[in-house]
Protein backbone atom coordinates (compact mmCIF):
# COMPACT_ATOMS: atom_id res chain seq x y z
CA UNK A 1 0.00 0.00 0.00
CA UNK A 2 2.29 2.33 0.82
CA UNK A 3 4.28 1.68 -2.76
CA UNK A 4 1.66 2.80 -4.40
CA UNK A 5 0.85 5.93 -2.36
CA UNK A 6 4.40 6.84 -2.73
CA UNK A 7 4.40 6.09 -7.26
CA UNK A 8 0.57 8.37 -6.73
CA UNK A 9 2.43 11.18 -4.95
CA UNK A 10 6.03 11.30 -7.06
CA UNK A 11 3.32 10.71 -10.57
CA UNK A 12 1.45 13.93 -9.22
CA UNK A 13 4.49 15.72 -8.49
CA UNK A 14 5.42 15.18 -12.62
CA UNK A 15 2.44 16.26 -13.28
CA UNK A 16 1.78 19.93 -11.73
CA UNK A 17 5.66 20.31 -12.29
CA UNK A 18 5.59 19.42 -16.43
CA UNK A 19 1.88 21.70 -15.95
CA UNK A 20 3.34 24.37 -14.07
CA UNK A 21 6.44 25.05 -16.56
CA UNK A 22 4.88 24.79 -19.51
CA UNK A 23 1.89 27.18 -18.32
CA UNK A 24 3.12 29.59 -21.37
CA UNK A 25 2.53 27.33 -23.41
CA UNK A 26 -0.77 25.71 -24.34
CA UNK A 27 -1.13 23.50 -27.22
CA UNK A 28 -5.18 22.69 -28.35
CA UNK A 29 -5.98 18.85 -28.42
CA UNK A 30 -5.55 17.92 -31.84
CA UNK A 31 -1.59 19.63 -32.01
CA UNK A 32 1.10 17.17 -31.05
CA UNK A 33 4.04 18.47 -28.69
CA UNK A 34 7.26 18.96 -30.73
CA UNK A 35 10.19 18.97 -27.83
CA UNK A 36 12.56 21.58 -29.70
CA UNK A 37 10.01 23.28 -31.08
CA UNK A 38 8.68 24.30 -28.09
CA UNK A 39 11.79 25.23 -26.10
CA UNK A 40 11.80 28.06 -28.95
CA UNK A 41 8.31 28.96 -27.17
CA UNK A 42 9.12 28.87 -23.52
CA UNK A 43 12.41 30.46 -23.98
CA UNK A 44 10.74 33.04 -26.14
CA UNK A 45 8.24 33.91 -23.27
CA UNK A 46 11.38 33.68 -20.87
CA UNK A 47 13.24 36.38 -23.03
CA UNK A 48 10.17 38.45 -22.79
CA UNK A 49 9.90 38.35 -18.79
CA UNK A 50 13.44 38.89 -18.57
CA UNK A 51 13.28 41.82 -20.94
CA UNK A 52 16.38 39.91 -22.66
CA UNK A 53 16.82 41.07 -26.45
CA UNK A 54 19.40 38.67 -26.69
CA UNK A 55 17.68 35.41 -26.09
CA UNK A 56 15.16 36.12 -28.12
CA UNK A 57 16.63 37.15 -31.23
CA UNK A 58 18.60 33.84 -30.81
CA UNK A 59 15.23 32.17 -31.66
CA UNK A 60 15.52 33.64 -35.22
CA UNK A 61 17.46 32.53 -38.13
CA UNK A 62 20.02 34.29 -39.54
CA UNK A 63 17.64 35.70 -42.70
CA UNK A 64 14.15 35.27 -40.69
CA UNK A 65 11.83 37.78 -41.46
CA UNK A 66 9.35 39.59 -39.08
CA UNK A 67 5.80 40.70 -40.03
CA UNK A 68 4.42 42.96 -37.39
CA UNK A 69 1.35 44.24 -37.84
CA UNK A 70 1.03 47.43 -38.91
CA UNK A 71 4.71 47.97 -39.83
CA UNK A 72 6.56 46.78 -42.80
CA UNK A 73 8.84 43.75 -43.41
CA UNK A 74 11.77 43.00 -40.68
CA UNK A 75 14.43 41.73 -43.10
CA UNK A 76 17.04 39.60 -40.81
CA UNK A 77 18.23 38.99 -37.51
CA UNK A 78 19.71 42.22 -36.95
CA UNK A 79 17.17 44.36 -37.66
CA UNK A 80 14.65 41.98 -35.63
CA UNK A 81 17.36 42.78 -32.53
CA UNK A 82 16.74 46.60 -33.27
CA UNK A 83 12.96 46.15 -33.44
CA UNK A 84 13.06 44.03 -30.06
CA UNK A 85 15.73 46.51 -28.45
CA UNK A 86 14.05 49.39 -29.05
CA UNK A 87 10.76 47.82 -27.46
CA UNK A 88 12.23 46.13 -24.67
CA UNK A 89 14.00 49.48 -23.79
CA UNK A 90 10.22 51.39 -23.84
CA UNK A 91 8.69 48.91 -21.60
CA UNK A 92 11.94 48.93 -19.03
CA UNK A 93 11.71 52.96 -19.17
CA UNK A 94 8.36 52.76 -18.10
CA UNK A 95 9.13 50.66 -15.18
CA UNK A 96 6.90 47.71 -16.89
CA UNK A 97 7.55 43.96 -17.21
CA UNK A 98 5.59 41.79 -19.43
CA UNK A 99 4.15 37.91 -19.30
CA UNK A 100 3.84 36.36 -23.23
CA UNK A 101 2.11 33.27 -23.59
CA UNK A 102 1.13 31.29 -26.16
CA UNK A 103 -1.79 28.78 -27.39
CA UNK A 104 -0.96 26.99 -30.17
CA UNK A 105 -3.75 26.27 -32.46
CA UNK A 106 -2.56 24.01 -35.66
CA UNK A 107 0.71 22.61 -35.97
CA UNK A 108 2.21 20.94 -38.74
CA UNK A 109 5.96 19.72 -38.88
CA UNK A 110 7.95 17.76 -40.89
CA UNK A 111 11.93 16.80 -41.03
CA UNK A 112 12.91 20.56 -41.22
CA UNK A 113 10.08 23.01 -41.74
CA UNK A 114 7.39 23.54 -39.74
CA UNK A 115 4.55 25.76 -39.14
CA UNK A 116 2.29 27.10 -36.10
CA UNK A 117 -0.96 29.15 -35.93
CA UNK A 118 -2.23 30.54 -32.55
CA UNK A 119 -2.98 33.20 -30.47
CA UNK A 120 -0.85 34.88 -27.92
CA UNK A 121 -1.64 36.45 -24.70
CA UNK A 122 0.58 40.05 -23.55
CA UNK A 123 0.11 40.68 -19.67
CA UNK A 124 2.08 44.27 -19.06
CA UNK A 125 2.74 44.65 -15.12
CA UNK A 126 3.72 47.75 -13.46
CA UNK A 127 4.77 46.90 -9.57
CA UNK A 128 4.03 43.26 -9.90
CA UNK A 129 -0.03 44.25 -10.60
CA UNK A 130 -1.27 44.23 -14.43
CA UNK A 131 -1.87 47.40 -16.45
CA UNK A 132 -2.80 46.06 -19.95
CA UNK A 133 -3.21 42.99 -21.77
CA UNK A 134 -3.23 42.26 -25.42
CA UNK A 135 -3.38 39.45 -27.53
CA UNK A 136 -2.80 38.76 -31.21
CA UNK A 137 -3.31 35.79 -33.54
CA UNK A 138 -0.06 34.62 -35.20
CA UNK A 139 1.49 32.64 -37.66
CA UNK A 140 5.38 30.82 -37.48
CA UNK A 141 7.10 29.34 -39.78
CA UNK A 142 10.27 27.29 -38.17
CA UNK A 143 13.34 25.98 -39.69
CA UNK A 144 15.86 23.41 -38.70
CA UNK A 145 19.36 24.18 -39.30
CA UNK A 146 21.45 21.91 -37.99
CA UNK A 147 20.07 19.95 -34.76
CA UNK A 148 18.67 23.27 -33.96
CA UNK A 149 14.82 24.70 -35.01
CA UNK A 150 14.55 28.78 -35.40
CA UNK A 151 11.57 30.99 -36.12
CA UNK A 152 11.91 31.70 -39.97
CA UNK A 153 9.31 33.56 -40.72
CA UNK A 154 7.38 35.16 -38.11
CA UNK A 155 4.17 36.98 -38.52
CA UNK A 156 1.00 38.62 -36.32
CA UNK A 157 -1.65 40.59 -36.05
CA UNK A 158 -3.90 41.92 -32.55
CA UNK A 159 -6.92 41.01 -32.05
CA UNK A 160 -9.80 41.96 -29.24
CA UNK A 161 -8.44 40.18 -26.12
CA UNK A 162 -10.90 37.16 -24.61
CA UNK A 163 -13.10 38.26 -21.92
CA UNK A 164 -12.47 36.06 -18.81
Amino acid sequence: MKNWFLCFLLCLIFVVSAFSQNSNLVLEKDVKPHKEIDEIYKSFSLGYKELNVEMVTNLYTEDANYLASGNKITDGKAKIRENFGSFFESVKKNGNTMNIQFRILQREVDKKLGYEVGVYTLTTFKDGKPVGIGQGKFFVVTKKIGKKWYFRFDGYSNIEPDKK
